[in-house]
């Protein structure tokens, strides 16, 4: 094998709170480290937004420009800001590549090193048709995004959208599992209430679905034996508390919030579900299959990733449909076997998005982009 140089890489992220792109740059940033490459991560918030961990190798930069602003002379100057901010933190680095993540911030580090020599990737983890993103900055992506080396989209559903860029300019990379932590010796778990428990896990948002969950399960009233484990935090959990005691199913139901490490409480439990109303990806489905779960999951993306295998690795049911969901829930709740046989596949029906597997598809991306074959390179100032 032929020993590559180590590149210098810059990666730009709102913050590093609890979302999954944050935790997909958290993996990659340790992946790319143990390949040798120097990594420096950089925030548009403070570093008391923080919610993961990066390694010790890894440089860290964070640019305290995370206010809310109001009224559009004051969002344009708080843009600008960003803009100056992130150009004197590339150039202050002097990466081969750099790496943004998130629309908005995808536009302002296009924008911020327009004239800096340098190759940028910009990465999208949502579905742009289903995601509400203002018009201005839908207009900025339509036309920074001409600008970027590369466009790597998580799906090939999400890659379609950007179809009217070439496709030598696009990438379709999926997220990864982080198989070490799930396999390492368990960690603390949450004490689970009952002897079965279907479990869940993602934001509580309106588009993950909980609501349409929390219906399917009240209607299994006849195996009081079991109960749901929702993880995760966000802007629905009073609606869905309120619905849950309307359904008469408080009693049966547990949202603990966002764990720091979920799996061996994950690894508890009997089987998974995912309910959304839309996905780009899945990366609560990958982190349950890997955890030995048969998992549950809505049909719901513009073009399904392949994650769940029908009757293999478990059930796929029609989006939003409460009845569907409830029959896939019953079927499976009141069949060990199928339970286990379905589990028994799951590991290593997902290898494919082992870390190390996607970390060598980002390696052999910026290695592309940084020493292009006339041999020059992507670095700031040269």
């Amino acid at each position: 094998m032929v020993r590559r140089a180590p590149l210098q890489i810059l990666t730009v992220i709102p913050s590093l709170s609890g979302g999954g792109a944050e935790r997909v740059l958290a993996l990659l940033s340790r992946g790319l480290t143990a390949l040798g490459h120097r990594v420096t991560v950089v925030t548009i918030f403070g570093e008391d937004h923080d919610f993961y961990d990066l390694p010790e190798e890894v440089g860290r930069v964070a640019l305290n420009l995370g206010k809310t602003t109001v009224g559009p002379v004051e969002k344009l100057r708080y843009a600008g800001k960003r803009i100056s901010a992130l150009r004197r933190a590339i150039g202050a680095a002097r990466p081969d590549v750099v790496v943004a993540f998130m629309t908005e911030t995808n536009v302002l580090t296009l924008l911020a090193a327009r004239r800096l020599r340098v190759p940028v990737v910009v990465t999208e983890h949502a579905d742009p048709r289903k995601k509400r993103t203002p018009r201005v900055w839908k207009m900025l992506r339509r036309l920074s995004y001409r600008l970027a080396s590369r466009v790597v989209s998580v799906s090939d559903g999400v890659d379609q959208y950007f179809d009217w860029l070439p496709a030598s300019r696009r990438a379709v990379i999926a997220n990864p599992v982080d198989r070490a932590a799930i396999d390492a010796p368990e960690g603390d778990a949450l004490p689970l209430r009952w002897p079965r428990t279907v479990a869940a896990m993602g934001r509580l948002e309106p588009e993950k679905g909980y609501d349409l969950l929390l219906r399917a399960f009240a209607r299994i009233a006849g195996l009081p034996d079991w109960g749901l484990l929702i993880l995760g935090e966000g802007s629905q959990r009073a609606k869905l508390e309120s619905l849950a005691a309307d359904l008469g199913a408080s009693g049966r139901v547990e949202m603990p919030g966002l764990l720091r490490n979920p799996f061996p409480t994950l690894k508890r439990a009997d089987l998974f579900v995912l309910p959304s109303r839309t996905e780009s990806f899945g990366n609560a489905l990958i982190e349950a299959l890997a955890c030995g779960l048969p998992a549950i999951a809505a049909d719901c993306w513009h073009r399904a990733p392949g994650i769940i295998e029908p009757n293999v690795n478990g059930l796929l049911v029609p989006r939003e449909d409460v009845d569907a969901l409830a029959a896939a829930l019953a079927d499976l709740m009141t069949d060990e076997p199928k339970r286990r046989r379905l589990a028994s596949r799951a590991p290593d029906s997902i290898r494919r998005f082992d870390v190390e597997r996607v970390t060598a598809q980002w390696d052999d991306l910026l290695q592309a982009l940084a020493r292009p074959s006339d041999g020059k390179l992507g670095r700031a100032h040269k």
